[in-house]
């Protein structure tokens, strides 16, 4: 039933508690899972930048994900499933949904909010926004 979960990381709390979640139901389904990053677009402003500010920025944000892959993969040693990772660039919401729909993910499972709290009262969540467009069942964790 659930045999391919995606699963959308940010280095939170949240979002190690949904991996968590993830593993279990693979575990029991014999499924597998796919810990998604998503990295922001940068500013249309520092692609032209002369100083090579986009590249840093995008090499900072690329080890971040990377730290924050291992990180999950590694409180998920215990699980005997398999974990693929994948990080993309765009908006975190439309890029799962996208990934979701395109790759026929049959879950997907999310923390209720990320590293922006503040930001996700005053524009709406991802998982809000999750929830409401993507193509399948999504389990959010709490």
């Amino acid at each position: 039933m659930y045999r391919k979960i995606l699963v959308p990381v940010d280095g939170s709390d949240k979002s190690f508690k949904a991996a968590h979640h993830a593993a279990k139901i693979a575990e029991k389904m014999d499924g597998k899972i796919t810990l998604f990053h998503v990295l922001p677009q940068p500013p249309s402003y520092y692609m032209r930048s002369v100083d090579n500010i986009h590249q840093i920025i995008l090499h900072e944000a690329e080890k971040y994900a990377t730290e924050v892959m291992q990180a999950t993969k590694e409180q998920l040693a215990g699980f005997p499933i398999t974990i693929e990772c994948q990080t993309v660039i765009g908006h975190a919401a439309d890029e799962i949904c996208r990934k979701a729909r395109e790759e026929n993910f049959d879950l997907i499972v999310i923390g209720s909010r990320g590293l922006g709290e503040l930001a996700g009262y005053i524009m709406g969540s991802v998982s809000n926004r999750v929830v409401r467009h993507a193509p399948c069942p999504v389990l959010v964790v709490r």
